[in-house]
């Protein structure tokens, strides 16, 4: 009987699993992120120095791992130097991994191999630092690097036993909770009847002159409105509500598409409170709807560069928009884009291609 349905303790591990929240937390100088899948990664930060340490494993016994050292990314370009595997200093220390069980770039280290990365882990793990020889300000702290790594074994259940990375045990590799299922969402079963024109112009007249949009800070005449079919039926509005630097706030109604309309307003509602806010309900920022799929993407730069922020996908299955995909980048230090940014929620939708992750454009 595995350790965790044979004991209460490892049971309400388990149970607590199945229905964990997902989570970003930094710990010194690195950040790690659980999803609802207990899937985690943590790297080190800031990454503008051009160097990077990731660690990525999943829940259960196929766990994936994953380490990768790179230096350079999508702002930095293309940086030159001599090849990483024979320039790393580790505490000053020329630091020579083991690499036949990695694949070797010049600027690229990658292993997902078990006993590559343990042996790696127990050579770097009590360390400060891993650092570039010819640019000493290209640094991976190692600060918070243990308790990151203790943090995705107790959320996986692999505390005390053979597969944890920091408190090993005896339990055998493969007692572990399993993997949580993906939610699953049903999307309509073809995308809606296209808009006439004359759907089209009354509604955004509608949403110009009659929309209740009292609350918008936004001046009548700089608002946008935009139109999209929702259902052969209704229709989404979107006006755009308040204005920042790189931001728009926009409101969302459901609208007949025939007179007269009959608008109710739309609330996005997360599944789970993230990191740094105190309710579920969220604001569409940069909002974009395809009624091809049937996919509403939301966008927010914490700062104009891009590199940090939330973004976005809900899936309207016929009734309401459901949360389909959620990443979240809290750190603010130029390492990667939106494309990049560490998954909190993910989903299975039924039926259909599956659409991947969220891809904005900063």
């Amino acid at each position: 009987m595995p350790y965790w349905t044979k004991y209460p303790f490892a049971l309400l591990i388990f149970a607590v699993s199945l229905h964990a929240e997902p989570l970003q937390k930094t710990f010194s100088d690195w950040q790690i992120t659980c999803n609802n899948q207990n899937y985690c990664v943590a790297r080190n930060f800031p990454g503008n120095n051009g160097l990077v340490m990731t660690v990525s494993r999943h829940a259960g016994s196929n766990d994936r791992p994953l380490l990768r050292i790179e230096y350079g990314n999508r702002y930095t370009g293309e940086l030159s130097g001599a090849p990483l595997k024979e320039n790393l200093l580790l505490d000053g220390q020329r630091l020579k991994p083991d690499l036949k069980h990695w694949d070797v770039e010049p600027h690229n280290l990658t292993t997902a191999h078990m006993i590559s990365i343990d042996e790696f882990l127990a050579q770097v793990m009590d360390a400060d630092n891993i650092q570039l020889l010819y640019r000493p300000d290209a640094t991976i702290s190692l600060h918070g690097l243990k308790a990151a790594l203790l943090l995705m074994d107790d959320i996986q259940g692999r505390v005390n036993g053979m597969s944890a990375w920091i408190k090993r045990g005896s339990r055998v590799t493969s007692d572990v909770p399993p993997e949580p299922a993906a939610p699953e969402i049903i999307p309509p079963r073809r995308p809606p009847l296209p808009l006439t024109r004359d759907e089209t112009t009354g509604l955004i007249d509608f949403g110009t002159w009659r929309v209740n949009t009292d609350e918008c800070s936004l001046d009548p005449q700089r608002r946008e409105v935009s139109v999209s079919p929702l259902s052969d039926e209704k229709a989404l509005l979107l006006v755009s509500c308040e204005m920042g630097a790189y931001n728009v706030i926009d409101l969302a109604f459901e609208v007949t598409r025939t007179q007269p309309y009959v608008a109710k307003g739309i609330t996005l509602t997360l599944p789970f409170v993230p990191t740094g806010r105190s309710e579920k309900q969220m604001e569409l920022v940069n909002a974009d709807y395809d009624p091809d799929k049937s996919e509403l993407l939301t966008f927010s730069k914490d700062r104009g560069l891009g590199d940090c922020g939330v973004a976005t996908r809900w899936q309207y299955n016929g009734r309401e928009f459901v949360l389909a995909e959620y990443a979240q980048e809290q750190t603010c230090d130029a390492w990667h884009g939106s494309d990049d940014w560490p998954i909190l929620w993910t989903s299975h939708t039924t039926g259909s291609q599956p659409a991947g992750n969220v891809e904005m454009t900063p």
